[in-house]
């Protein structure tokens, strides 16, 4: 299969700090808490990549449960975050992503555990955002324009 290239275009709604992004013609709105100069409309930019990080491992699991003998009653998982606002603050010397990401998996299934066990594991092994958040080998500005 060749590489598949995904895109988002985000742009300043005009108001505070509040973005809408146009992803695949579906439009979601990125502001901030605030606290942090926004109006609380959406999720902030940090929440999104904890969603797309649940929401890869939710795609997956729905997507191998069948491959791994497993039938799927329901699953969810809980993503969280610290991340320390002095950083993209410029306060201190801390980074200024996250610090830890954890997450939860909760599957019900009446399926043998051990397949469960398999079915975590190579969602674990092959999820895309996982690996991203790991780190990407290049991120760049392709061009920067100013009117």
């Amino acid at each position: 299969m060749p590489k598949l290239t995904f895109s988002s275009d985000v742009k300043w709604s005009g108001e505070g700090v509040r973005s809408v992004a146009d992803i695949n013609g579906k439009q979601v709105i990125i502001d901030e808490p605030p606290a942090l100069g926004g109006t609380d409309q959406g999720p902030n930019p940090v929440e999104l990549v904890l969603a797309a990080l649940g929401g890869c491992i939710n795609v997956l699991i729905s997507l191998f449960a069948s491959h791994h003998g497993v039938e799927l009653k329901g699953v969810q998982v809980h993503v969280e975050g610290d991340l320390d606002p002095d950083g993209f603050m410029e306060k201190a010397d801390v980074r200024p992503g996250f610090l830890e990401i954890r997450y939860h998996i909760d599957i019900d299934s009446p399926s043998d555990p051990k397949n469960v066990q398999a079915l975590i594991e190579h969602v674990e092994r092959v999820c895309p955002v996982k690996d991203t958040l790991r780190g990407v080998p290049t991120v760049s500005i392709a061009n920067q324009k100013t009117s």
